[in-house]
């Protein structure tokens, strides 16, 4: 009987690391899919990492950078909302005419931006440095509109954070 016991044992402890180890597979495999959709979204605006410059100073397309502020200014929302993911989305394709997968690439390669950057709020200073260097003092005005639009689309002030947020990215276009 004891030898039964301890076959049973011995099956469920091979079960239950064999279970665990399906699901790290499983989860490691999802992280390497995250990592090829940043990987294709790159290679399709045309983003190439240079060696010794950070990543955002590789940026080319205003886009791109303007979808970086965009979602800087997410991460830095204390709770970040769907509805505002979704506004930011739809306010992009209006605002940079592309289709709705385009739009959300455009996002998915701006987050990984911020990512790159360790902070929102230094994403948020480095990503406009960028932007105004790209685009000039004409991609100001439809950032704001995209701004406004997520976050007080009914007029009402823009909260304090993203106030101060603004404050910074309208200095770095008034540096270039």
């Amino acid at each position: 009987m004891h030898i039964i016991i301890g076959i049973l044992g011995l099956a469920a402890g091979a079960y239950f690391w064999w279970w665990r180890l399906r699901n790290a597979a499983d989860m490691a495999s999802d992280v390497a899919n995250a990592a090829n959709d940043v990987r294709l979204a790159a290679r399709r605006f045309g983003f190439k990492r240079k060696t010794n410059l950070h990543p955002v100073e590789s940026v080319e397309d205003t886009r791109v950078a303007a979808a970086g502020v965009l979602s800087a200014l997410l991460a830095q929302d204390t709770i970040p909302s769907a509805e505002r993911r979704k506004t930011m989305l739809v306010q992009m394709q209006s605002v940079f005419g592309c289709d709705k997968s385009e739009a959300e690439e455009l996002a998915l390669l701006g987050h990984w931006l911020v990512g790159q950057c360790g902070t929102p709020s230094a994403a948020v200073s480095r990503l406009s440095r960028r932007l105004a260097k790209l685009a000039g003092a004409e991609a100001l005005p439809d950032l704001e509109r995209i701004i406004q639009a997520i976050y007080a689309p009914d007029g009402t002030a823009l909260p304090d954070q993203i106030r101060d947020a603004m404050t910074d990215i309208k200095s770095r276009f008034r540096k270039t």
